[in-house]
């Protein structure tokens, strides 16, 4: 046993049948309250099955864990005590590892480091931990980690806020839509709804000065008008509008249409939205008009555009700004 801080780790061997037999893998997917890791990539854990029979690969490094309730650790005997037992022990690192082990024909003896009982939030840290600078963990599962580990910034807790939010309400227009994992499922990821509203929310950003509610609502109804006016491109996979390219864009854009609303409608309700972007409605988002438009600078490029396309689609005179009314 080894003392760090407060935490107790023990490393030991076990063989790979036995590991497989008490072992647990929690995806973030299948438990929304408690689960943290990543999808399981049957490629992955294929290959690794195959590196073991076909290629005699071993498997140096250890497979972190959690043990559960059950596990025992006496002080004066030094002896660990596992129960032989399904979810006994909770994998924090090294899922694709065992799900290799299991479809391989060669059991081996595997180096297991194990924490004693520590609880979910404290796992996901870990895996956050071990994860964020590796290779391939997608940075919106880090992201939809912040509700176990709430070790965020305001920025970033928010943002993920709004995303799930989004996601999550069946009256949003991007309900069910958003990738929260990196998992593949979705039309953008958690990632560049984060990133993309962030200079929004920060104490710079046009939507600062707003509640949290507010902040939900102004995006809420812009999106909805957006998705009403542009209807054929919304989802459309030859379009851009809702991929990565035109959500980021069209935050770009978000503070000059906020802006014209309250002048002229002294509100931001789907209707004032709709007023603004109607007259733009004609604008070709399809993916063959926006070819390289890549990156920050195609979507500064877009929001360009569409910013142009706003503005000489204003009319000359507006009203004294308002204040902001949603419904």
């Amino acid at each position: 046993m080894a003392k760090q801080r407060s935490w107790r780790i023990f490393s030991f061997v076990l063989d790979s049948s036995t590991f497989d037999r008490i072992a647990f893998v929690s995806r973030r997917d299948d438990d929304k309250e408690a689960g943290y890791q990543r999808n399981l990539s049957k490629q992955r854990a294929a290959d690794i099955a195959r590196y073991i029979d076909k290629e005699n690969g071993c498997i140096p490094n250890s497979i972190l864990v959690n043990l559960e309730d059950g596990a025992t650790y006496d002080e004066k005997t030094k002896v660990l005590r596992i129960p032989d037992q399904p979810k006994a022990a909770w994998v924090i690192d090294g899922q694709h590892r065992m799900f290799g082990l299991r479809q391989a024909k060669t059991t081996y003896d595997l180096v297991v480091t194990a924490f004693l009982d520590i609880d979910v939030a404290e796992q996901a840290k870990q895996f956050k931990i071990i994860n964020s600078k590796q290779k391939g963990v997608p940075t919106s599962l880090l992201y939809d980690l912040l509700d176990l580990t709430k070790d965020g910034t305001y920025v970033q807790q928010r943002g993920h806020e709004l995303a799930t939010r989004l996601n999550d309400d069946t009256e949003s227009p991007w309900y069910g839509l958003i990738d929260l994992t990196g998992s593949g499922d979705g039309l953008i990821t958690q990632t560049r709804v984060v990133t993309a509203v962030e200079n929004l929310i920060s104490d710079r950003g046009a939507l600062f000065q707003y509640s949290e509610e507010e902040q939900y609502g102004i995006l809420k109804n812009y999106f909805t008008a957006i998705k009403t006016v542009f209807a054929s491109d919304w989802g459309n996979k030859n379009s851009v509008l809702t991929k990565a390219l035109g959500f980021s864009a069209w935050l770009i854009v978000l503070p000059q249409v906020l802006t014209v609303c309250l002048q002229r409608f002294q509100n931001f309700t789907v209707k004032s939205i709709l007023a603004v972007l109607t007259p733009i409605k004609t604008y070709n988002f399809s993916a063959e008009h926006h070819k390289g438009w890549a990156g920050h600078p195609g979507e500064n490029r877009l929001a360009g555009a569409l910013a142009d396309a706003l503005k000489s689609s204003e009319p000359k005179e507006t009203v004294k700004k308002g204040t902001l009314q949603l419904v």
